[in-house]
């Protein structure tokens, strides 16, 4: 059996054990938009792979998703910091500020390259 035969089942039973434990239980609908980013990154990564003429495509592939992705992702936070359910209390939010500041300045300092 391949090794993506191996990966693809893997994934199966750990969705199948993911969606068996859930029951009737509420999920929220941040838990949702996570898992929902991941599937998606799996997905996306599974299709860059399978559609990839050569490794400089399934880079450059990866890196576009990535962008338009980290997009929808600071869209959320922004959302979430404007309706309030994003607040100094919400773990990892302390984590946040120094990576977005460090990130803007060197996106600033390559867009002025460009």
């Amino acid at each position: 059996m391949s090794d993506l035969k191996r990966e693809v089942r893997a994934l199966r039973q750990a969705l199948d054990a993911f969606e068996s434990g859930m029951g009737d239980a509420p999920v929220s609908d941040s838990a949702l938009e996570d898992f929902k980013a991941t599937v998606d990154s799996i997905r996306t990564s599974v299709l860059a792979m399978l559609t990839a003429d050569d490794p400089d495509n399934y880079e450059t592939f990866l890196h576009n998703y990535r962008l338009r992705r980290g997009a929808q992702v600071c869209q959320s936070v922004f959302s979430g910091l404007v309706d309030g359910t994003i607040d100094s209390q919400t773990p990892g939010c302390d984590q946040l500020k120094p990576t977005v500041q460090e990130t803007l300045a060197l996106l600033d300092r390559l867009l002025v390259r460009a």
